[in-house]
């Protein structure tokens, strides 16, 4: 136990340094969220701060197999994996449906206001194209884009965040979840998957903390931002711990992480008004959103909520039970 104990700290401490390391020496040169290229290519370096601690605790310092991490594509549950990209594509129009609740119905101004037309779209896109120093003055874009419907234009960029999750999203996300569903999975597979969960969360949440403070999720908000990337990152723990079981593969929680990351900004398109802290995926109408998906999966994997509890005797104790759906 104290040999795990000693890993996890050695891990986590490796994953950190590596990862406020770059932030830190990005931080120098001024860099912040709204720096453009040099943000997202300071971030991208961020995201493989897990991945490479993985690396040295397990291989190097532990000398350990490889297939512990999960990386194994034969063994992955395909079935699961399904319902994981399901689970993924719901956060979204959740979050909309708590925004259009509290904010559309009740009127609670944090929440903002959501509409899934194409006349919002065609909004959205015309104050982007301002944004960037284009105007649509004249042009029959915005006229044309209105008579979409909102859902289809909402359905096309939730499928294109699936396709982004399998393919160029994939290696960036596996750099964080090498490490978090990867090797801290395994250091801790023996405990109760509460306890797991908790841990992982709030030190993957944690670890955003330098990003954050850039303004990244949050910006104007540092400090309340990094409490809520924490809550965010509990919340979303319960999701990829049960997606990491039923795949029994670290790729399933690399896909499920892209799937969230690419769809998020499908939000934008249809919301407007609201606080960055309450009316967004990482937000309060996004944590209403995960809660919800949360309880659906406890609900019907009956095996995997006694384990929310239980310690597992052995390392595939988990892994090996299927839920009855």
């Amino acid at each position: 136990m104290q040999d795990k104990k000693r890993g996890i700290t050695s891990f986590l401490l490796i994953a950190f340094g590596l990862t406020w390391g770059i932030a830190g020496i990005g931080a120098l040169f001024g860099i912040s969220a709204g720096s453009g290229a040099s943000y997202v290519a300071m971030a991208a370096l961020c995201m493989f701060g897990p991945a490479l601690a993985a690396v040295v605790q397990h291989r190097k310092i532990e000398g350990r197999p490889w297939q512990e991490l999960g990386l194994h594509w034969n063994l992955i549950r395909w079935k699961y994996l399904v319902w994981t990209c399901l689970i993924g594509l719901c956060i979204v129009p959740l979050t909309m449906l708590a925004v259009h609740l509290f904010g559309n119905q009740l009127a609670m101004a944090p929440f903002g206001h959501v509409a899934v037309t194409g006349e919002r779209f065609a909004t959205a896109v015309a104050e982007l194209m301002a944004a960037k120093g284009v105007t649509a003055e004249g042009s029959s874009v915005p006229s044309a884009l209105s008579r979409l419907p909102g859902g289809l234009i909402l359905l096309a960029s939730l499928l294109g965040a699936l396709f982004t999750a399998f393919t160029v999203n994939l290696p960036f996300m596996l750099g964080e979840e090498l490490g978090w569903r990867g090797y801290l999975y395994k250091a801790t597979a023996q405990w109760p998957a509460l306890e797991r969960i908790l841990l992982t969360g709030f030190f993957w949440g944690l670890w955003h903390a330098p990003l954050i403070a850039m303004g990244h999720n949050y910006p104007g908000h540092p400090i309340a931002g990094i409490g809520l990337m924490v809550v965010f990152c509990v919340l979303l723990a319960f999701l990829f711990d049960w997606c990491r079981t039923r795949t029994n593969s670290v790729w399933g929680a690399a896909v499920l992480h892209g799937l969230i990351n690419g769809s998020a900004g499908a939000m934008a398109l249809f919301a407007w008004g609201g606080s960055v802290l309450v009316a967004s995926p990482a937000g309060v109408a996004g944590f209403i959103a995960i809660a919800v998906l949360v309880l659906a999966v406890l609900l019907i994997d009956g095996d995997y909520r006694r384990n929310l509890f239980v310690a597992a005797t052995h390392y595939d104790r988990i892994t090996d039970q299927v839920p009855r759906f």
